[in-house]
């Protein structure tokens, strides 16, 4: 419990802190803008050294468990929640499409593990879902929603190859050279993330900061859609996959439902900066990081 409320505190208080400084200090913000790319390099890298591939490999055994995981996360339920936020809340279905077309959160792993959930399946679709995203997310968004707003496809796919696959490879060359004494490090890597995470945001929200500011009604509306969102995602990734145990479901769900936001926040300010879309994918921080507490006893009591 005490990790889960300091997980809590730690993205709340980032999240707060960083829209204050990016909206009321928008001058100071911009200067990180254009090293927002470099700041999601680094948060990719450090994260990619906790992630080793021969043992990743080993868990790779079930193939058609895995690939049917990653065509459900990454192509299904991306088109499904399209198809229902354009039905339901369309002023909602581009932050929604983004955030649902992304790969698992680095932290998947940690947070199965706290759910009881089959930690060896997380693994893999860590790693297998963030290098497939380069080339899944750009033809998502293009294809979904690209007669709604300009969806520069071939940028995309080069900025999330740059920011996922560039520091992915780096980093196992580091743990190929350093092996055994990288793990003495891991313990600065939470705290040197977030404040990047931090930082990230700053930059994003300093662009568009008269414009949001303007758009405060939006703020409500978006952090109820994202309360229904976040909730249905639970379910979805729990009962989406058929013929997967009680541990693989509850691996799927935390991989679906606990999504690489950092990754969705780059793209929304790098992309589609307009505060509609922005707002909602930055406010996502909220139910991502109040989620798994609920989930978790609710697990405790089911099983």
């Amino acid at each position: 419990m005490k990790l889960l409320l300091k997980l809590l505190e730690s993205y709340i208080v980032v999240l707060a802190v960083s829209l204050g400084v990016g909206l009321f200090s928008p001058q100071f913000g911009q200067r990180l803008t254009p090293w927002t790319t470099f700041f999601l390099q680094v948060i990719f890298f450090l994260s990619s050294l906790k992630l080793e591939f021969r043992a990743v490999a080993k868990e790779a055994k079930n193939f058609r468990a895995v690939a049917l995981v990653n065509i459900y996360t990454l192509v299904v339920f991306p088109i499904i929640t399209y198809i229902l936020a354009r039905m339901v809340v369309p002023r909602y279905a581009l932050p929604l499409l983004l955030l649902a077309a992304m790969p698992a959160g680095m932290t998947t792993p940690l947070l199965t593990e706290i759910v009881g959930g089959s930690v060896g399946l997380a693994l893999v679709l860590t790693m297998t879902t963030s290098l497939l995203a380069p080339i899944t997310v750009p033809l998502a968004v293009k294809l979904l929603a690209g007669s709604e707003v300009v969806v520069p496809a071939l940028k995309i796919f080069w900025s999330l190859l740059t920011v996922i696959v560039v520091p992915f490879a780096l980093a196992q060359i580091v743990r190929l050279v350093l092996r055994e004494r990288i793990k003495a490090t891991f313990f600065t890597f939470k705290p040197v993330s977030i404040v990047l995470l931090g930082l990230l945001i700053v930059g994003v929200v300093s662009q568009r900061a008269t414009e949001i500011k303007s758009n405060v009604g939006l703020f409500v509306g978006a952090i109820v859609v994202l309360a229904f969102f976040f909730a249905l995602l639970h379910l979805a990734g729990y009962w989406g996959v058929p013929g997967l145990s009680h541990p693989q479901r509850l691996a799927v769900t935390v991989s679906l439902t606990y999504m690489n936001f950092t990754l969705a926040i780059y793209l929304a300010g790098k992309f589609f900066p307009q505060p509609e879309v922005l707002i909602p994918v930055i406010l996502s921080v909220f139910p991502w990081s109040i989620g798994i507490i609920p989930f978790r006893m609710m697990m405790k009591k089911s099983h």
